[in-house]
């Protein structure tokens, strides 16, 4: 039996749009609503998005980023972007 393979959807925390998808083997699964630094191609821009693993997921993200629950997250993680591009 072959190795099952998911696809998850990574969200950018800072313009909630679906920034990438990526295949993730079933067995090596990240916690919930993981992060992970990746380009957006709506902000054109590296940083944080959020692993989403299903349509749940996806809906409690939303709600989140409607709610600005990330705001300051992303703030830290434009400022220290630009902050390691200076050195």
């Amino acid at each position: 039996m072959g190795k099952e393979i998911v696809l998850h959807s990574f969200y950018c925390m800072k313009c909630g749009n679906k920034a990438m998808e990526l295949f993730r083997k079933r067995g090596f699964q990240h916690e919930r609503f993981h992060r992970k630094k990746l380009y957006c191609p709506y902000c054109k821009l590296e940083l944080n998005c959020i692993e989403c693993k299903n349509e749940e997921d996806v809906y409690e993200f939303k709600e989140n980023f409607e709610k600005g629950v990330y705001e300051n997250e992303v703030k830290d993680s434009l400022h220290y972007l630009g902050s390691s591009r200076q050195r």
